[in-house]
């Protein structure tokens, strides 16, 4: 059974999500059907090994030359590179994709908030995050808004164990939004396959929205007695994932939220994340001037 030879290890809300939706059209390239196996990072799903790693995620596979998985979970919770390096070797390539930070924050907010569970404001869940992502790994993943944001400090956990020539560093606004035809030649060219391959680069996933139905988002994203019931009507699990998938695209209605305040964008940048913008400056080996000037 195959195992990966490249992983885009986030960040989260850094665009992932499309990448890998162009990245599962190339003929030489096999990405689980489920973007996030959670596998490296859910202990529950670590607990039953690498065989169920690799059956579950990979056991369509038909020989393509590179066979990734993009989980941006991985580059936030700090054993997971231990993990990596221990099933997957310290020869794994490896893709990070970096967003400004204090709107990467704010985008996760709006992620949270129209998912339900987030009901403060955005300024006040800034106040509490410390004190929420202490208490359980639901509240670290879903409201660590700004603890996501220090890069340094995750790549450097990378470092520890992988080659530095093994990885690459994408900037979300100026290579992904900009250039994305010359970033995804370069993504090809580092994970071993054509790029000739002709790909529709005009995707936009998981863009801001709002749910139309607030019952419907709760069944899908709280847990509920009728998914219990779900369980035992449609056993098969990949199919129960493919209807809600569809029934959470369904529900959703394209939105601009509010621009964030000027000066409260500025105090989050100085406050938090200049010195780790600094130092992963350093370690990328290049500018994010466009990051902390305004």
């Amino acid at each position: 059974m195959p195992l990966p030879n490249f992983l885009c290890v986030g960040a989260q809300k850094a665009g992932t999500t499309t990448l890998h939706d162009i990245l599962i059209q190339h003929p030489e390239i096999y990405l689980p059907e489920i973007k996030e196996t959670k596998f490296f990072q859910d202990n529950s799903k670590y607990k039953k090994g690498l065989n169920y790693y690799e059956k579950e995620f990979f056991g369509k596979w038909n020989g393509e030359r590179a066979i990734g998985e993009i989980d941006p979970d991985y580059m936030y919770f700090e054993y997971v590179p231990e993990r990596i390096y221990k099933h997957l070797g310290g020869d794994i390539k490896l893709i990070f994709m970096l967003r400004n930070p204090v709107d990467r924050a704010y985008s996760h907010y709006w992620m949270s908030y129209r998912r339900g569970y987030e009901t403060e404001t955005f300024e006040r869940a800034i106040e509490l995050e410390q004190e929420r992502i202490k208490i359980d790994e639901f509240h670290k993943s879903h409201f660590s808004y700004i603890d996501r944001g220090f890069y340094a400090k995750q790549i450097k956990r990378y470092l520890r164990l992988f080659p530095k020539e093994n990885m690459l560093f994408i900037i979300f606004e100026e290579d992904f939004l900009k250039n994305r035809k010359k970033i995804i030649k370069s993504i090809l060219s580092f994970i071993g396959v054509s790029c000739e391959v002709e790909l529709n680069l005009d995707i936009k996933s998981n863009p801001a929205s709002i749910y139309r139905l607030k019952i419907l988002r709760d069944f899908i994203y709280k847990p509920n007695y009728i998914k219990k019931i779900g369980k035992i009507l449609i056993p098969h699990k990949k199919l129960r994932q493919k209807i809600i998938r569809t029934l959470d695209k369904f529900n959703q209605k394209p939105i601009k939220p509010p621009k964030l305040d000027k000066n409260f964008r500025k105090k989050l940048l100085f406050t938090y994340f200049i010195n780790d913008i600094k130092e992963l400056e350093d370690i990328i080996e290049r500018s994010l001037i466009t990051w902390y000037t305004f």
